[in-house]
């Protein structure tokens, strides 16, 4: 079982763990993806989307920074598209 982890996101404390991402996103359509991404249950999708899809707080209050660090908190590599 893997690890809860702890993170604040605008103002908001939220325990996940990494299986959490993968139940939250099964069946999401993935938007499309304007620079950052991960991969999560074989489909690629916008950073942002994710962290959205998991803390239900909307996209446009997430910042691609707070989506970065996440991300890689619970171990989703996360790829630039130039």
């Amino acid at each position: 079982m893997d690890p809860t982890i702890t993170f604040t996101l605008r103002g908001k404390t939220f325990e996940k763990r990494a299986d959490d991402f993968i139940k939250a996103t099964k069946g999401l359509q993935p938007g499309r993806v304007k620079k950052y991404s991960t991969v999560v249950g074989g489909k690629r999708y916008p950073i942002r989307q994710v962290l959205s899809a998991v803390t239900k707080l909307p996209t446009i209050a997430i910042t691609s920074q707070d989506a970065y660090r996440v991300l890689e908190k619970f171990g989703f590599p996360v790829d630039t598209e130039e």
